[in-house]
This record gives structure tokens, C-alpha cells and sequence, in this order.
């Protein structure tokens, strides 16, 4: 069992908002703050579900054929991008936020997955082994312009920052453990953030805050899986929860109750 728990920016009032005793997971904020997107197996294979939290109510966005996960919201709301096997083998879907309207991204033999939308909605990143390696890639929100990202390395759980810095955090792998590294798109120049020193364990998952100041991470540098927060240059790392363990962290943006 997984449960999905939402808590104040330095990790204080924190509240279960999805227990209903099944494994959920890869929660994501919608733009207005009023919903969730998360991969569920409460029905069988896992699939994606929008619940509108502070209302009690919603939906599930997905049903077989295949199996349905890591849904991203569009900037603006109004799609959503999700990893999908029902056609044989994952691959990168977007639809309407409704669940209508799917279209397929991806087309290869190898496995895509992990989408992460630009700023401006014109593009999405996402994680393929079409290569050999895991590697990060991007293609415009209509499947064109394919470009590879990162060569000879693991890269796993991609998120793009907001505007203006233009940039894609993932984790990549660095020896036994995984790093959390931010590339520039523009420049393609790539810094990482974490192991820089010792006892700092392995690092994943990381999400931009709304206005792109900051890195909400899993770590497991103080023995259990925690989330973590750090500046965009790594620096001021402040631990956010503490209790049983605790990853795959995403930022609200907008109003809330």
C-alpha cells in the first residue's frame, strides 16, 4: 500500500488525500491546484485518475486495453500526457483532460515513458532506451522534431521548469546511486546538483517549484526515502518529511482551501 499525503512547503499539516488501501503513486498537481493526476492499481492494472480533492470528487482517466501511468498535466491544463502500453510496448499518449481525444506521441519498439511538458506546451520531454541506454529525449507536443538529450548515461524522471530558466531536472545515474542533474534546453549544458559529497545518498525524482527557485527530490541520505528540498543550484537542502518513507514530490501552483 501507497498512500498519497499533501503537506504545507516546509513539510508541516501534512494529510492524507488518497487512502483507499491500494498502491498509488507519481501524484501531480493540476494548474489551478484543485487536482490530482496519479497511476493507481485499485482497479486492476494500474491506470490514471483525476480526483478533484477538495470537492470529493472524480474520475478514472484511463481503462484497459495495456496499462496507463506518470500522467502529466499541460501548462495550461487542458491535456494531459501519459505512458501507455495498449498498444504493445510504452509509448507516450496525450489527451483531453476529460480523457477524450488520445492521440499517440511515440511510435519505436523500445520503451518511452515519463513525459514532462515545456513551458509553453509546445514540446515534451521524455525517457526512451530506443538508444541501448535510458537516455532523455524531445519531441514537439505533436510528435515531430525528435531530438536525443543525454548520451551514455541512465536518465530516468525528467521535469521541466517553469518559464523563464527553461530548463529539465532528472535524475541520472552516477556509480551505485542516481544523482539529480538540471540541463540547460537552450545550451544543452548539463550541472549536478547532488553527491557532490559524502553521506549524500542516492537522489531522484525531482520536481520545480512554481516559480522554478526551486527542487523538491527524493533522498535517501538520512536512511528511508524522503523528499527533500533545495535551491536550483543545489544549494540550502532542507528536509521535508520524515515518517515511514516518502517520494515522487510535486509542487502546487494557484489557489487552494
Amino acid at each position: 500500500v501507497k498512500d498519497i499525503y499533501i503537506a504545507d512547503y516546509d513539510g508541516q499539516n501534512e494529510r492524507g488525500v488518497i487512502l483507499n488501501g491500494s498502491l498509488n503513486v507519481a501524484s501531480v498537481w493540476s494548474p489551478n491546484a484543485r487536482s490530482l493526476l496519479y497511476t493507481s492499481w485499485r482497479q486492476g492494472p494500474m491506470q490514471v485518475f483525476l480526483p478533484n480533492i477538495y470537492e470529493a470528487t472524480g474520475r478514472q482517466l484511463t481503462t484497459p486495453p495495456g496499462e496507463n501511468s506518470l500522467a502529466v498535466f499541460s501548462p495550461d491544463g487542458r491535456r494531459v500526457a501519459f505512458t501507455s502500453t495498449r498498444d504493445g510496448n510504452s509509448e507516450i499518449y496525450v489527451m483531453n483532460v476529460d480523457g477524450s481525444g488520445t492521440t499517440r506521441l511515440t511510435n519505436h519498439p523500445r520503451i518511452d515513458t515519463t513525459p514532462t511538458w515545456s513551458p509553453s506546451g509546445s514540446h515534451i520531454a521524455f525517457i526512451s532506451d530506443r538508444s541501448g541506454g535510458q537516455e532523455l529525449y524531445v519531441a514537439g507536443a505533436d510528435g515531430l522534431g525528435l531530438q536525443q538529450l543525454t548520451r551514455g548515461g541512465k536518465a530516468d524522471r525528467p521535469t521541466w521548469s517553469p518559464a523563464p530558466y527553461n530548463e529539465i531536472a532528472y535524475s541520472g545515474q552516477v556509480g551505485a546511486g542516481f544523482e539529480i542533474m538540471v540541463m540547460n534546453f537552450q545550451t544543452r549544458e548539463t550541472i549536478q546538483l547532488t553527491g557532490l559529497r559524502n553521506g549524500e545518498g542516492s537522489n531522484e525524482s525531482p520536481a520545480f517549484s512554481p516559480n522554478g527557485r526551486h527542487i523538491a527530490f527524493t533522498s535517501t541520505r538520512s536512511g528511508k526515502e524522503q523528499v527533500f528540498t533545495m535551491t536550483r543550484d543545489g544549494r540550502d537542502v532542507r528536509q521535508i518529511t520524515r515518517q515511514g518513507n516518502n517520494r515522487q514530490a510535486n509542487w502546487s501552483n494557484g489557489p487552494q482551501n
